[in-house]
């Protein structure tokens, strides 16, 4: 819907070798950016330290936001906000996993996917107010999306009342199952296989755009 709002700048940056390292099979290939799999030990977290590198190869170039398209088949991505998003060019799911890092890199969104009993589950603390915008463990709700509920909209939203409270305050996030909320039972910041980014998602992004836009 803001597609206008947008130019899109191919830049080739060629390597020594095709494909992306990953550790965890001793693969490690010599590439434009050095970037690599196995991030925080997650098979799929894909990431570069070569900053200096990425900027070197857009010197003269105006932009605002980065992109790396890397050539491989192995699944994965990163987003790192205010930074760069990563991600595999090849593998079938290319397309939502890009969608997904660039609400991670552009829009500072968090993820809302959670495990029971996961290494990382305490990533944030309970007891204060995490600075992105789609999740909260309530401590500040005031300054999340309270603004966007219905009035007597259940806390916590139960997930089989979804479709009556398309934003609620739903149970698990931010990799945690208990304690952190998020806006809707599903999104594009929760799985992949969902369509769209959720309305709080949305309209964070949406006011991000039009701060860079306008």
């Amino acid at each position: 819907s803001m597609k206008d709002r947008f130019n899109i700048v191919a830049v080739a940056s060629p390597s020594d070798d095709t494909g992306v390292s990953v550790p965890r099979l001793g693969e490690w290939k010599h590439t434009a950016f050095s970037s690599h799999f196995s991030t925080f030990y997650s098979d799929r977290y894909l990431t570069t330290r070569r900053v200096k590198s990425i900027h070197d190869a857009l010197a003269g170039i105006p932009y605002e936001h980065i992109i790396i398209l890397a050539n491989t088949e192995e699944y994965g991505g990163g987003g790192i906000y205010n930074a760069y998003t990563l991600t595999t060019a090849h593998h079938p799911m290319f397309r939502p996993v890009v969608v997904h890092e660039f609400g991670h890199s552009f829009g500072g969104l968090a993820d809302e996917y959670f495990y029971d009993d996961d290494v990382m589950t305490d990533t944030y603390s309970l007891d204060i107010e995490p600075w992105e915008q789609n999740i909260s463990t309530r401590i500040d709700f005031a300054s999340k999306w309270e603004d966007m509920l219905i009035k007597g909209t259940p806390i916590p939203t139960p997930v089989n009342e979804q479709a009556k409270y398309p934003v609620g305050v739903y149970e698990g996030g931010g990799y945690s199952a208990k304690g952190i909320f998020r806006p809707a039972d599903n999104c594009r910041m929760r799985t992949n296989e969902y369509p769209t980014f959720c309305p709080v998602c949305q309209r964070s992004l949406q006011r991000l755009i039009d701060f860079y836009t306008k």
